[in-house]
């Protein structure tokens, strides 16, 4: 599998490189819905909690004949959920978040209906890079008459823990509700979509994802997956 991603990766990128053809630039942003699906070598399967985000950056599409295009461009994707629960005795707020820049390389046919309305379908793979993925913990409550409002950030890329404002205590009794693995920066999904071209120049998609890389990292990675899905609607303008 990882040498398939590989091959896709670099085919896509030769090709994107290569091709000396005429483009259109635009912007677009839209919303985002991300979670995560494991698998363990024992054959048990759970998917996470859902993020939702947005994601906007820049996008080039590129012609190359007859309604193919090849559509690239960067964005900034940024993903987050929030809980609330009591354990322990204390009040938990919970808060998972993601930032991440994608570089989708997407292969487009356009199928105009009138000179103002063209439907399209698109494909391809999209290489992400994890810039900074914070879980964190934050306590409030009374322990044996002690006040706590205090918390503790996980950060799921190098697996470091940061405290603040809690004692040794309170840390040990809040870890054991921080995961327990770390995850890998980069993945390559795979996915398409449809969408629909207005006036020319507004454009309507939406589309789905799936992420081909196992993020865990370390000795978890030998006893599971972990691959990342997503699906998102967006608007664009392009000039």
């Amino acid at each position: 599998m990882k040498n398939l991603v590989k091959i896709i990766a670099a085919v896509a990128a030769g090709v994107f490189l290569t091709l000396d053809i005429s483009a259109k630039n635009g912007v677009e942003v839209g919303y985002l819905n991300s979670s995560y699906r494991t698998k363990l070598n024992s054959g048990d399967i759970s998917k996470s909690t859902p993020m939702s985000g947005f994601y906007a950056g820049l996008v080039k599409d590129m012609d190359i004949v007859a309604g193919l295009s090849l559509q690239s461009g960067l964005y900034y994707s940024y993903l987050n959920n929030t809980g609330r629960e009591e354990v322990l005795g204390f009040n938990i707020t919970e808060s998972a978040t993601e930032h991440m820049l994608n570089i989708p390389i997407q292969f487009k046919y356009t199928f105009d209906i009138i000179p103002a309305f063209g439907v399209y379908v698109f494909a391809g793979p999209t290489l992400s890079l994890g810039v900074a993925a914070p879980y964190k913990l934050s306590a409030t409550g009374d322990v044996l008459g002690n006040k706590v409002d205090g918390s503790v950030t996980f950060d799921c890329y190098s697996g470091k823990v940061r405290t603040n404002n809690l004692s040794d205590e309170n840390v040990e009794s809040i870890n054991q509700l921080l995961p327990d693995y770390s995850m890998n920066r980069f993945d390559v999904l795979m996915g398409g979509g449809i969408g629909i071209d207005l006036v020319k120049f507004v454009t309507i998609k939406g589309g789905f994802d799936y992420g081909l890389l196992n993020r865990y990292k370390g000795d978890l990675a030998d006893a599971g997956t972990l691959n990342r899905m997503q699906f998102y609607v967006s608007v664009g303008l392009m000039f």
